[in-house]
């Protein structure tokens, strides 16, 4: 029988939900997994959202107080669903106190607040794994694989992009994402822009240099919806830069709040010197393929639907073209977690691979700031 790895989730918004989905869904999709998740202690900012959220999820126990649930001795993981501002304090309480650290994106408020937790994770020796989702769809595994093995050639460029248009009517409410001092200074671009840099480094390679732009457009945004008091947005909109990539490809990125139209447009295409790929997020299992291999008369973009042969799909479903969702990331996560913690198997991104993430972020700050590129630290 698998072990059990005991559960402690702090915080219980939105992405906890989707954390719980994964846990609960991974043993009927995964039933090879090496260890089994068990919710054992959930976490908030007061007892009665922690108890809420106890009975909504099914965790066994709860705490007003997170310092107490990294403190107990039957928690295993320290899950982090809070907003970025705390993820510092409580991952590094969790690390100090041996605890494996799940932690959603983007880890903290800036790429030197990682860059400290990812170091001190290392010195305890506790592994981690951070919420990047995206890199959960099966398909980036098969871009990966094609590109390793040489479909494309050699990697010349890569463009992408993670648009989504949830805060362009100027009339949305202000919220905790506009708050530099809650969710850093990167605001679409930490939010949206982190998971596509994130697919950029795992496909195309390690980024050398940036040279970006970053800028708020909606200046002000009602306190409540209907409010007539407004208050300053503190952080970017949207945000674009150029890439030089360590490998000598280049390229360039784009993440918007405030895209009209976009529901979920993380794209992306790379091109090398035999051929492409292509991916849209709003077709979230379908990629396109061209080679310049095939015959003249038939060449030509291809569309590839995600399937049993690009693991791990095959667990959720026999048939091509059926597709995933959104959510299977999560169960795909929670699976590489319990796989990580109970027999050590690589998972990533962890901390260390946020660092590096983050520090990508901070040099597009810094080049929009002094106009300029900027050399990833």
């Amino acid at each position: 029988m698998a072990r059990e790895l005991r559960i402690g989730m702090v915080g219980s918004g939105y992405i906890a939900r989707a954390h719980v989905y994964g846990y609960r869904t991974m043993p009927s999709v995964f039933p090879e997994a090496a260890a089994l998740p068990r919710l054992e202690m959930i976490a908030d900012l007061d007892e009665a959202l922690a108890a809420s959220a106890r009975s909504r999820f099914g965790f066994a126990r709860h705490s007003g107080d997170w310092r107490r649930l990294i403190e107990d001795s039957a928690v295993d993981i320290v899950d982090i669903c809070f907003p970025s501002v705390m993820h510092r304090e409580v991952a590094l309480a969790a690390i100090a106190a041996g605890k494996h650290v799940y932690c959603e994106k983007p880890v903290g408020l800036s790429g030197s607040e990682v860059s400290e937790i990812a170091a001190a994770a290392a010195r305890a020796g506790v592994k981690s794994l951070v919420g990047y989702s995206y890199l959960r769809n099966p398909l980036i595994g098969f871009a990966r694989k094609l590109i390793q093995e040489g479909a494309i050639g050699e990697i010349v460029h890569f463009r992408g992009a993670h648009n989504e248009d949830y805060m362009a009517d100027p009339a949305v409410p202000f919220v905790w994402r506009c708050d530099p001092k809650i969710a850093g200074e990167a605001g679409a671009l930490g939010d949206l822009g982190s998971h596509i840099v994130s697919i950029a480094r795992h496909l195309a390679g390690e980024i050398r240099a940036v040279c970006g732009q970053a800028r708020t457009v909606i200046k002000e945004r009602p306190v409540a919806a209907g409010s007539r008091e407004m208050r300053q947005v503190g952080n970017d909109d949207e945000a674009q830069f150029l890439i030089e990539f360590a490998n000598g490809a280049t390229g360039h990125i784009e993440s918007s709040r405030i895209a009209t139209g976009s529901r979920m447009d993380i794209t992306y295409e790379i091109t090398g010197t035999h051929g492409a790929i292509q991916f849209d997020g709003e077709r979230m299992n379908e990629i396109k393929l061209f080679s310049d291999r095939d015959p003249v008369d038939r060449q030509g973009f291809r569309t590839i639907y995600a399937g049993p042969t690009h693991p791990p799909y095959g667990n959720f479903l026999p048939a091509p073209g059926h597709g995933l969702g959104f959510n299977d990331h999560k169960v795909i996560e929670a699976f590489e977690l319990m796989q990580l913690v109970s027999l050590g198997e690589p998972a990533m991104p962890d901390l260390a691979e946020a660092a590096r993430i983050g520090q990508v972020l901070d040099a597009v700050l810094r080049s929009s700031a002094e106009r300029c590129w900027i050399t990833v630290a």
